[in-house]
């Protein structure tokens, strides 16, 4: 999964314990008839918007530079919030490059690795990628939702889906999910204008993930990811992607790419 660059182990071991004292507590209580004192419900926090404005624009690792060409850099991209949606536009500057913009909301807490995730968005391409080529083409749109335990076991849980655009790759079209270490076929979406939405649900100490595009179930795993060079902190992070379509190993000129999103909501319970 594309990078972001965002003691003793208290992970899922301590949370069953913690569920076992409860039990006990629960059993103790009605064998003498007392009342068991009421358990703290989490109360559910949503955020949402239109456009993705106060988000934050990184460069991620789906990069290349043709022969000749300075490196991927900040000025390769640019995310526009216009309101009603936001554009979010890799290799502006029309370079012999393959550039990656991610936007996203960070939450940081500890309680993140206690709660369930759900999120939305909408999303759309202004343009379908095409071999006639043109000024705009496209290699990947991307989506996620993780949660990074830098405090304690180190991985980044969550999912995301992949739309492969690059319309000369025989996988045109398809879906595919992040498995921790790769991307792995899941389905099919027809390239078009449309606009699309894409679902998540991600429950770091339940270790469940639901993924769905258009109400459509898509078969996604609970992954887990390695980062190298990540904080000690706990942070989750909802997140849309666009990857500019690989140039060619000796290319002076690519196309921009670009994808529309809005609409989005993220409830954490």
């Amino acid at each position: 999964m594309p990078n972001l660059n965002q003691s003793a182990v208290r992970g899922r071991r301590s949370f069953l314990a913690l569920l076992g004292a409860g039990a006990a507590a629960l059993a103790v209580a009605a064998s003498t008839s007392l009342s068991a004192p009421a358990m703290a419900a989490t109360t559910p926090v949503t955020d949402t918007g239109t456009d993705l404005a106060g988000w934050t624009t990184v460069v991620g690792d789906g990069i290349y530079a043709a022969a000749g060409q300075a490196p991927v850099n900040a000025a390769d991209i640019t995310t526009e919030h216009r309101g009603a949606d936001s554009r979010l536009r890799s290799n502006i500057l029309n370079r012999g490059i393959m550039a990656h913009n991610i936007t996203y909301k960070p939450v940081v807490d500890a309680s993140m690795m206690t709660l369930v995730h759900q999120a939305s968005y909408s999303f759309q391409m202004p343009f379908v990628p095409s071999t006639a080529g043109g000024p705009r083409n496209a290699q990947t749109v991307e989506g996620g939702l993780f949660v990074w335990d830098g405090a304690n076991t180190r991985y980044d849980y969550g999912t995301a889906f992949q739309w492969v655009l690059n319309p000369w790759d025989a996988n045109f079209g398809k879906i595919r999910v992040w498995t921790g270490s790769s991307w792995s076929a899941a389905g099919y979406l027809k390239p078009d204008t449309a606009w699309h939405q894409v679902s998540f649900l991600v429950d770091p100490s339940g270790q469940r993930v639901e993924l769905s595009i258009d109400g459509t179930q898509i078969p996604a795993p609970f992954s887990r990811t390695t980062k190298n060079g990540w904080g000690t902190e706990v942070a989750a992070r909802l997140q849309a992607e666009a990857i500019s379509l690989w140039p060619g190993s000796t290319a002076t000129w690519g196309p921009q790419h670009e994808v529309l999103v809005k609409d989005w909501s993220w409830t954490r319970s």
